[in-house]
């Protein structure tokens, strides 16, 4: 476990562990379930409520809007006060709201509740992924549990549909809320039980006006979006909100930057595959979010399904997407991810824009085609989490899930709110207003059927005015097909940068701890590569062991090339990190082929590998100048020497007992022992 981390208890049994996970993942399930249940629900709670375009929009978002306005907040209070106490206080709040569907009366009020329940679902989602993080020990168990979790959330978006048609063919649309209480019931009372309490040993100080910022930044930017959209004009209250939001973000990634204990650690994203796993997460979530918005209206406005034969409609996008989450990783490890990422996205690109050959006649076949290739591409998300946690150190570990629930949440709520309101701006302009009229609409009537499709269909069912409803029809088709043509081409452009920043030999296999008498380098002999860098010397030096190590303690002595860096740590006797043993006065950076005298710099490289005892391990890393130049430059920002990070990377090694992230190229490393001289 993480020195950084306190867990009671402190050792967990293998069936509490993976019932532990089960707790965590049926929260998951519900939450992300919520993000889409209610897009077949809407035609409902439309004839019910009747709320405007505007409206709708937020019933929808206002949910996905708190909570990822609120996650950074939660998931850096739940490192204080305890990840356990903040998920079921997540269950808690979850629960209860859902039972208060039964008193929604008018729109303001659904939203309300749709709010109160993205509480709940920002005290749960960043969660999940932390104490998995942080309860999983093991390297394989924790890939695993972290491959599941993925496949649970693309599951559970996917099935809300389903889960949300099931529900309402024999119920109100109030059922897709008070289906949360008894789940949200089991899930509390199993996490009191079984679940292990974990909070970070020294978590700094709160950062209260920096989460303020983040929500009230992400709500006028979101709201501005909306409001152009419905406006259909820049007006002074768009720009405005536009304006603060953008300001706002801008200053608090800023503040992030400058703090100490900053709430979202944006130092993260100097990994190239952590970013990439940010991005592909945000836009496979992104694509598939607005395409369920808009066709769980389309199979039941248009097609003429009810709610259960739409959600049936829709389980051939979860199984696909089923099938792409399991086979992500499988494909990764034979193609490489940034293949597999990059080629999922795609597919989802081409399942978008292949609607644009039936933007004349959008049929029940071509949809349900489309919907199945962008659920098999947006399989790549499986990685998304894998590639992140992969590349982040253990105590930053809640700050990578933050920013992984934000990409997962904020994909969901720009999807619906961009090009959302860009299918709502296209629909208005398909409508004909001198076509309305001439069907004997007065003008109220005609601002009624430009807010949605939903409002025309209704409006054309009452008055019997079936070329109304086909009038509608035609332009919501249109809205789709220009929204999905805007979205894949989008989705390509992602393809190319996410491709562009995984490196093309990394691998997501996670090593394992090494067994007892396994060397660094056996352990890590699977890592992947990054490139070859200028060497820094050190004199020849005998590592120095601490008195309370035996002989066989191997300290790991860290090299460039066949040039050790001036860096020593050894191990105690129980296995706990030794003292590090800086070498005295080491020489500065000097690339060999640059030396006064390469001949004498190799040399002395070779002389003190020479001296190295037996049965030390010895790390050999092969890195390329611009890796250093690059290492010195983040050195020098953070007011340490190269030195001193070599040092700590070497203690993490003999600590870890392997090789704490993935190189561009394989390190070598092997104990010095009488076989192998």
């Amino acid at each position: 476990m993480d020195n950084n981390i306190i867990m009671k208890p402190s050792a967990i049994p293998k069936k509490l562990l993976w019932a532990s996970l089960a707790v965590i993942l049926l929260g998951q399930f519900v939450v992300t379930i919520d993000l889409t249940v209610l897009n077949i629900a809407l035609p409902d709670i439309t004839k019910d409520l009747k709320p405007t375009s505007e409206q709708l929009l937020w019933i929808v978002d206002s949910y996905s809007l708190v909570l990822a306005g609120l996650i950074v907040a939660t998931s850096s209070l739940s490192d204080r006060f305890g990840r356990k106490r903040m998920l079921l206080m997540g269950f808690l709040i979850f629960g209860g709201v859902s039972a208060g569907a039964l008193l929604v009366e008018d729109p303001e009020q659904l939203i309300a509740l749709r709010a109160l329940l993205g509480i709940g679902g920002a005290a749960i989602m960043p969660v999940t992924i932390a104490m998995i993080r942080s309860i999983f020990t093991d390297a394989k168990e924790r890939a695993v549990a972290i491959a599941v979790w993925s496949a649970v959330s693309a599951l559970g978006m996917a099935f809300g549909p389903l889960v949300g048609g099931l529900l309402l063919d024999s119920f109100s649309w109030h059922a897709a809320f008070l289906m949360n209480v008894p789940l949200m019931g089991v899930a509390f009372v199993a996490g009191v039980l079984i679940l292990p309490e974990v909070k970070l040993k020294n978590p700094g100080s709160f950062d209260l006006l920096g989460s303020v910022m983040f929500l009230v930044g992400m709500v006028a930017l979101l709201w501005g979006i909306k409001h152009v959209a419905a406006e259909l004009e820049f007006d002074r209250a768009g720009i405005i909100a536009l304006a603060v939001g953008l300001v706002l973000m801008a200053l608090f990634v800023f503040r992030c930057i400058k703090s100490k204990n900053p709430l979202v650690d944006f130092s993260l994203f100097r990994s190239k595959p952590f970013s990439a796993g940010v991005v592909a997460t945000l836009f496979s979530t992104f694509a598939m979010a607005v395409l369920l918005y808009l066709l769980a209206q389309w199979f039941q406005l248009v097609n003429g399904d009810n709610p259960l034969e739409a959600g049936i409609k829709l389980v051939p996008m979860a199984i696909a997407s089923l099938i792409g989450c399991t086979l992500a990783p499988v494909l990764a490890q034979k193609m490489g991810p940034r293949n597999v990422v990059a080629g999922g996205l795609i597919v989802a690109a081409f399942g978008m824009i292949m609607l644009a050959f039936f933007r004349d006649n959008l049929e029940l076949v071509p949809v349900i085609a489309s919907t199945c290739l962008v659920g098999l591409g947006s399989g790549s998300l499986a990685l998304g989490a894998t590639l992140m946690m992969q590349e982040t150190p253990a105590e930053k570990a809640s700050s990578a899930g933050s920013l992984q629930e934000v990409s997962y949440d904020m994909g969901n709520v720009l999807g619906v709110a961009i090009l959302g309101s860009v299918a709502s701006i296209i629909y208005r302009g398909g409508l004909s207003t001198g076509k309305l009229a001439a069907l004997g609409l007065d003008g109220k009537t005609i601002d009624l059927c430009e807010q949605s499709f939903a409002v025309t269909a209704e409006i054309a069912k009452q008055t019997g005015l079936d070329k109304l409803h086909d009038l509608g029809a035609a332009a919501f088709d249109d809205s789709i097909v220009t929204t999905a043509i805007i979205g894949g081409v989008l989705t390509i452009v992602v393809a190319v940068i996410v491709w562009s920043l995984i490196p093309k030999g990394m691998s997501i296999a996670e090593s394992e701890e090494p067994a007892e008498g396994t060397s660094a380098g056996e352990a890590d002999g699977g890592a992947t590569v990054v490139p070859p860098v200028e060497p820094e010397l050190a004199p020849s030096a005998q590592p120095q062991v601490p008195a309370a190590a035996p002989a066989a303690a191997a300290p790991a002595i860290l090299s460039i090339g066949d040039v050790p860096v001036a860096a020593v740590v050894a191990e105690s006797a129980a296995g706990a990190p030794g003292s590090v043993v800086d070498a005295p006065n080491p020489a500065a950076i000097c690339p060999i082929e640059d030396a006064p005298n390469p001949a004498a710099h190799a040399s002395a490289g070779a002389s003190a590998l020479a001296d190295i005892p037996r049965d030390t391990v010895v790390v050999t890393l092969v890195l390329d100048f611009d890796a250093m130049r690059d290492m010195e430059s983040v050195c020098q920002e953070i007011g340490m020497t190269t030195t001193t990070a070599f040092t700590v990377f070497a203690k993490k090694v003999v600590r870890d007992r392997r090789i704490p992230f993935q190189l561009s190229a394989s390190p070598c490393a092997a104990p010095r022992s009488s076989e192998n001289g």
